[in-house]
């Protein structure tokens, strides 16, 4: 589903909340996972289900035994209204889900389906069914002028107030993390208890910095050459916790999407045209241009492939992750 249309499909599912048409077969899908079990719980209040209950069947994970589904979605609700059937992240719209799909054309009537998955296949039968006669909504990361609205509303229940300026401040340091975002939200609003408004200096003293974004920060030291900035970057990630492993996996990911950049832009390609292509926000893609431009698409096609050989020495048991990517960074400046 384009960009446009999973707004539009997120927006109608609020809408049929709002107005208590929601139909009786809801899918909820995409990337933003804070939202969708936001959203998977309300649609659970809404029709009165509780995990636990009698009239509640909860299925998770991907050995989901459809024929028993069926068996139970048969089964009348006691003492209720409605039998509700709740499925997480069962792999049944990629693989597995075409009997459910042939079920579903003609279901109990007295049984809801809810299903709320990382990934589906859009050309699957059982999302078809769902599409044809349910509600289905694609949640995907928010843009970041969805997010300051999403600031300035939480922060004004709380009694804050915020400039435009630090709120991209707070964005800065989360990136799209809605559940991130909502953490250093309440992190500020105790810490700033007593303040009417909230400033920039109390986003840097409280809120964690995005580990991409220090990821940002040591490409840039090592594009710049600065092997003290580099290397003290990369201890704090470590003293954060950050497993070597990961942080590779990171670095892996931004110089494959520099090297993109760096292509599309020697192809002539428009800032937003290359925004779309590699799927980086707009508003940041300016700064990925920029590191992009530090180096030659061959250099970043060579740094990319030395990283993912890194990547396999590590995973092959050649070289200690911690080694590996200390030997990678210090090749780099």
């Amino acid at each position: 589903m384009k960009a446009k249309d999973a707004k539009a499909s997120f927006d109608r599912l609020k809408s049929q909340i709002r107005g208590k048409t929601l139909e009786r077969m809801v899918l909820l899908y995409g990337e933003e996972r804070y939202l969708r079990l936001q959203y998977l719980s309300i649609i659970m209040k809404y029709f009165d289900a509780r995990k636990g209950d009698m009239n509640t069947d909860c299925y998770e994970g991907r050995n989901v035994n459809v024929g028993a589904v069926i068996d139970q979605a048969e089964t009348l609700p006691f003492l209720a209204q409605d039998r509700v059937m709740i499925f997480q992240d069962t792999g049944l719209f990629k693989a597995g889900g075409d009997q459910l799909a042939e079920y579903l054309k003609n279901p109990c009537e007295t049984t809801v389906f809810i299903f709320c998955e990382s990934e589906v296949d859009e050309r699957s039968r059982l999302y078809k069914i769902l599409k044809e006669k349910g509600s289905v909504a694609q949640i995907d990361e928010q843009t970041r002028e969805s997010l300051q609205g999403v600031i300035g509303s939480f922060l004004k229940k709380e009694g804050k107030r915020i400039s435009l300026e630090t709120a991209n401040r707070i964005l800065d340091k989360t990136g799209n993390n809605m559940a991130m975002l909502r953490s250093e939200l309440e992190k500020l609003v105790t810490y700033c208890y007593d303040k009417e408004v909230i400033a920039t200096e109390d986003v840097e003293t409280i809120c964690c910095q995005n580990i991409e974004d220090k990821i940002f920060e040591l490409l840039d030291a090592l594009a710049a050459k600065e092997a003290k900035k580099a290397m003290s970057l990369y201890y704090d990630l470590l003293a954060l916790k950050e497993p070597p492993i990961k942080l590779l996996v990171l670095m892996e990911k931004q110089f494959n999407q520099l090297l993109q950049i760096r292509l599309l832009r020697d192809e002539g390609e428009l800032k937003e045209t290359i925004a779309g292509k590699v799927g980086i926000n707009p508003y940041f893609i300016g700064r990925y241009m920029n590191q992009a431009s530090m180096y030659t698409a061959g250099q970043l096609r060579e740094i990319f492939e030395r990283a993912v050989s890194t990547d396999e020495d590590i995973k092959t048991g050649r070289i200690s992750d911690q080694l590996g990517v200390e030997t990678l960074i210090l090749s780099l400046l």
